[in-house]
């Protein structure tokens, strides 16, 4: 009886590990009615069973003055309900979002992390906030950090959140 013996050298296992297909990646993006965001399937699949109904909050329920705010700090126009990243620095990107679900009024930030299976994490709730004229928002990290996302309380303070350990670390900090 022969037997067959597979050799896997670096330069192969190199080039099979290419092969493997990427995760699609969360996209924001700006349309005539303002920001929209595009989950994957498996990403919305995610968020979905960690929070069944879950709803961005829309850009119209933003004070005015935060959005302005949030403009001149970033840059630009952001999301304000969404910031995506490499969070936990896989090479994939992630996405957080800010919300609300159907069963429950705080108000509620959770990042859905992208890979071969996606999943959702509660980072923070907001018990108490004005529906009606939100005052919290998301941002990519001041400074040009990458992995990290803000969540900003305009104007008092903001928490800056990296991935270390397997959980979200937040570190607080005035405005």
């Amino acid at each position: 009886m022969k037997s067959t013996v597979l050799i896997f050298t670096p330069a192969l296992a190199f080039a099979l590990s290419g092969c493997a297909k990427k995760p699609e990646a969360p996209q924001i993006q700006l349309t005539d009615v303002g920001f929209m965001l595009h989950l994957p399937p498996a990403m919305q699949h995610a968020l979905d069973v960690v929070a069944p109904g879950f709803r961005t909050i829309q850009t119209t329920s933003y004070r005015s003055d935060v959005a302005q705010a949030a403009a001149s700090a970033g840059g630009g126009f952001p999301a304000l309900f969404a910031a995506t990243g490499d969070f936990d620095h896989d090479g994939t990107q992630d996405a957080v979002v800010e919300g609300t679900t159907p069963s429950d009024s705080a108000l509620q930030v959770i990042v859905i992390m992208n890979g071969a299976k996606p999943k959702a994490i509660p980072v923070e709730e907001i018990a108490t906030y004005d529906a009606d004229a939100v005052g919290i928002y998301l941002s990519g990290p001041t400074g040009g950090r990458t992995g990290a996302f803000e969540l900003v309380a305009y104007p008092d303070s903001s928490t800056l959140f990296t991935y270390s350990g397997g959980s979200f670390q937040g570190t607080k900090f005035s405005n």
